[in-house]
């Protein structure tokens, strides 16, 4: 409860967004949300704000107390923050102590790249979209920028679609999302469905591209809605 409760207050300091675009959710079925990443704003303000439960793909380092205090130190109170130790030191473990209860308390699932151990993370995605639970990844490869909004996506989380399909013959949908840190918002797309009648290879591609294209279309209608308030003022 406790950790809940400060996860709630560091989203009203830091990470406070507005969400449109829901009538895109269906609560049908269960979906593979994909969003930029926005720094540590895109992760906390998706996670608070979407109405219904959803199990987030994070470096399984935030999940681990022993390598979590200094990934939070460097990335967001040095990086973002522009804090300098020993304070940022400080900060990080003290965040990192309640990060990882809060990454045990929404069910985050640890991703483990470069490892065998990523089957793991495929695996249990596949367990929840059989359990009818939707899964949120942020998909962004930080070392190769296609535009000045994106990085290109990753496709393994694309895997998990191949195999849902396999084992209960039903094709699940993947949700644009776009975040936009300045504009304090975020934007649901429509949805993309996975097409098990396309050879894989050429599947994962076409998802890829429609991925990054949606997200990057979302977040200009995001910025354009920002430049029109500031016209406005």
């Amino acid at each position: 409860m406790v950790s809940q409760y400060f996860y709630k207050v560091l989203r009203r300091i830091f990470f406070n967004a507005r969400l449109r675009g829901l009538e895109n959710l269906s609560t049908d079925e269960p979906v593979i949300l994909v969003a930029n990443h926005a720094g540590a704003f895109g992760p906390v303000s998706v996670i608070t704000s979407m109405p219904v439960q959803m199990y987030p793909w994070v470096a399984h380092e935030v999940t681990e107390i022993i390598t979590v205090a200094p990934r939070i130190q460097a990335e967001f109170f040095e990086q973002e923050l522009h804090l300098k130790p020993p304070l940022s030191a400080f900060l990080g473990r003290l965040i990192g102590t309640v990060c990882v209860a809060l990454m045990k308390d929404i069910g985050a699932i640890p991703v483990y790249q470069k490892s065998k151990e990523i089957r793991s993370t495929v695996m249990r995605s596949l367990s929840l979209l059989q359990q009818g639970k939707s899964i949120l990844v942020f998909a962004e490869n930080s070392t190769r920028k296609i535009n000045d909004v994106l990085f290109e996506f990753c496709t393994g989380f694309i895997h998990v679609a191949r195999l849902y399909y396999q084992a209960t013959m039903k094709a699940v949908q993947f949700l644009p999302v776009a975040v936009h840190r300045k504009a304090g918002k975020i934007l649901v797309g429509t949805p993309i469905r996975f097409d098990a009648t396309i050879p894989f290879a050429q599947e994962k591609q076409r998802i890829r591209q429609e991925l990054e294209s949606s997200v990057y279309s979302l977040y200009q209608e995001l910025e354009k809605g920002r430049d029109h308030r500031k016209r406005s003022a």
